[in-house]
């Protein structure tokens, strides 16, 4: 029974902590001129980002994309880490060239409709830099959520969501108004 009652904690535990955070999984693009390439001409960047906003402003998630590079067709596909804050995020991971043939690693910044960074080529140990233009900007920061607890001996206030007390009476009835966070 008692491990019953730990893997039904568990889980209000992971409802709660992730109540805490807005998911913001949206589309984008970009136009992304390299430093040192053949044209002036941007490269056309499509892609996806799936990240978690925290109450606290914190992001963290991932990011995939595909560029296409002018008179040559599509060249990078990357997949990238992201972490940050609601106003500025960094970017990390790896990805393939097509153009020209060979793994690459990356690493970059993406602000307000702003990004840079820098591509790495493993085989020809090449760095390309690069900015550009994004639809990506700012995140909406969830608000936090307050819940103040009276009790006779003790007031306290906490920064969650608040505990279903007829939940928990009714799973662990030995429980009578406990406030558990």
């Amino acid at each position: 029974m008692k491990i019953w009652k730990s893997v039904v904690c568990l889980m209000a535990v992971l409802c709660m902590s992730s109540a805490l955070a807005k998911d913001e999984s949206n589309p984008f693009a970009a136009l992304t001129w390299t430093f040192g390439a053949e044209t002036l001409k941007p490269d056309v960047v499509i892609g996806y980002r799936s990240v978690d906003v925290e109450t606290d402003g914190d992001v963290e998630g991932w990011q995939g994309s595909v560029s296409y590079r002018p008179q040559a067709g599509v060249d990078k596909i990357k997949l990238e880490a992201v972490t940050g804050d609601e106003n500025m995020q960094a970017t990390y991971g790896a990805g393939y060239s097509l153009q020209k043939k060979q793994a690459l690693l990356t690493a970059g910044a993406t602000g307000s409709y702003l990004t840079a960074g820098a591509d790495f080529l493993i085989s020809s140990h090449k760095i390309e830099p690069y900015v550009g233009l994004t639809t990506l900007h700012e995140y909406d920061v969830p608000e936090k959520v307050e819940t103040s607890h009276t009790d006779s001996a003790t007031t306290y206030t906490t920064e969650s969501t608040a505990v279903n007390d007829v939940l928990q009476e009714t799973y662990f009835p030995e429980y009578d108004d406990c406030y558990c966070q």
